[in-house]
């Protein structure tokens, strides 16, 4: 049952954009104290959290990265 975000009304796409800002703005201390964790687990953290935060940029919310993964993002680029 994947029928794509086309086919949400406009009041289920404003209720997933807005469950996932508040996702992200939940974890967003936690993923961003962990910034230099190299471990597998901090790495695949970020990668997520990026993907979120990438998601929630193309459904029209700027979510400002916390200052630790922005720097790292900078240094990565």
């Amino acid at each position: 049952m994947n029928e794509g975000f086309d086919t949400l009304t406009p009041e289920e796409s404003a209720a997933l954009r807005g469950a996932a800002t508040w996702y992200a703005n939940y974890h967003a201390r936690e993923v961003a104290s962990e910034a230099g964790d190299a471990t597998a687990l901090a790495v695949e953290d970020r990668r997520r959290f990026l993907a979120l935060v990438s998601a929630l940029e193309k459904l029209g919310v700027r979510f400002p990265l916390p200052d630790a993964l922005a720097q790292r993002e900078r240094q990565a680029a």
